[in-house]
């Protein structure tokens, strides 16, 4: 009986000690040795023109390791990485895309550094940037919606703008200033950066109203025309917080569906499709919704008398409206820059 219950134990200590096959797929990193450097490292060509070619950077290294290469712009302060385990770099491309929020910019300097594991040696070399990547061929992208020339987006007496229709032109709203800026100041004091190019459109104040503000209205041509699949079209917006929980913005997406009884987009027998939403964030931030998710108006006299279905082929035309949510004595702030729509995902100028 004794032997029979060893037994016992030891085959189920077997049982469990089992580990199924796995294969060894070699080391998460590689040290870079004493004595290790770089022989070579170039970027080509610099200056570089990204809407036309790409740079390709090459590098030799006296050992195989794990490598880094982190390229920052000196004036924009975009940054874009990549990485590898290799003795050599070999035409590694980089297109002018970007990680994170912020832009390269056209004419400043970028500054190309590699890194190793396991030492704090670094090489670095510069590359020059004549024209950045040109992100507007991502997606259907307004006129003038990088807000570079002021002159084509506020309004010149005596007619509005062909594109952008301020919503304090031609009468101005009391207590709200609005228009289009690349130095300017949040209420808390900060500096408010560009994040591509170097204008910024941006709209502050109470107004007279108890929620709400001013606003900003884009028509005219939408080139290239949507497909009619809302399920697989995103509109994007880059717009910048200062984390004040009175400050709402709501994005309102018209169509002209053709149905009613006068042509072009009509509050009154149109649909508008919304998104709205707290700055509750602090700087930057690319807000990307699909089409379908938008929220049919309910006002009859504003977007709420169409058919409600999304038809993203019918997009006439959208605004971008400043509202309080809490306070109606406290003034607020929206800047926001580069609205673009997608097709297959939301904007991403990382690739």
């Amino acid at each position: 009986m004794k032997q029979i219950f060893k037994f016992s134990i030891l085959l189920m200590i077997m049982v469990a000690c089992k580990r199924d096959k796995v294969d060894f797929l070699g080391p998460a990193f590689i040290t870079a040795p004493q004595g290790f450097d770089v022989p070579s490292f170039t970027a080509t060509p610099s200056p570089v023109d990204f809407t036309s070619t790409s740079v390709l950077f090459n590098a030799t290294f006296t050992h195989s390791v794990t490598w880094k290469l982190k390229v920052t712009g000196q004036t924009s302060g975009a940054v874009q990485e990549f990485s590898g385990i290799a003795k050599e770099i070999n035409n590694l491309a980089w297109k002018g895309t970007h990680d994170g929020t912020t832009f390269f910019r056209k004419g400043e300097t970028v500054k190309a550094t590699l890194s190793f594991f396991g030492t704090t040696y670094t090489s670095s070399i510069d590359v020059v940037i004549v024209k950045p990547r040109n992100f507007t061929t991502y997606g259907t992208f307004p006129l003038i919606g990088d807000f570079e020339n002021p002159l084509l987006v506020e309004p010149q007496p005596p007619a509005y703008s062909p594109y952008w229709a301020s919503f304090n032109y031609p009468t101005p709203i009391p207590n709200v200033v609005q228009g289009v800026d690349s130095v300017a100041v949040d209420y808390n004091g900060n500096l408010v950066p560009s994040v591509e190019g170097k204008q910024y459109y941006f709209i502050k104040g109470k107004g007279n109203q108890s929620v709400f503000v001013s606003g900003i209205q884009y028509f005219g041509a939408v080139n290239p025309i949507l497909p009619a699949t809302p399920d697989n079209i995103w509109v994007n917006m880059y717009i910048y917080g200062t984390g004040d929980p009175n400050a709402g913005v709501e994005l309102e997406y018209q169509e002209a569906d053709g149905d009613g009884t006068q042509a072009g987009y009509q509050g009154t027998d149109d649909d508008a499709f919304t998104a709205k939403f707290t700055l509750s964030h602090t700087g930057w931030k690319l807000f990307s919704f699909k089409y379908s998710s938008l929220t049919p108006s309910l006002n009859a006299d504003f977007g709420g008398s169409g058919n409600h279905i999304h038809e993203p082929a019918k997009l006439a035309s959208f605004d971008l409206v400043l509202v309080k949510k809490t306070n109606p004595n406290s003034p607020i702030e929206v800047y926001f820059d580069f609205p673009i729509i997608t097709v297959g995902g939301p904007f991403n100028p990382s690739k």
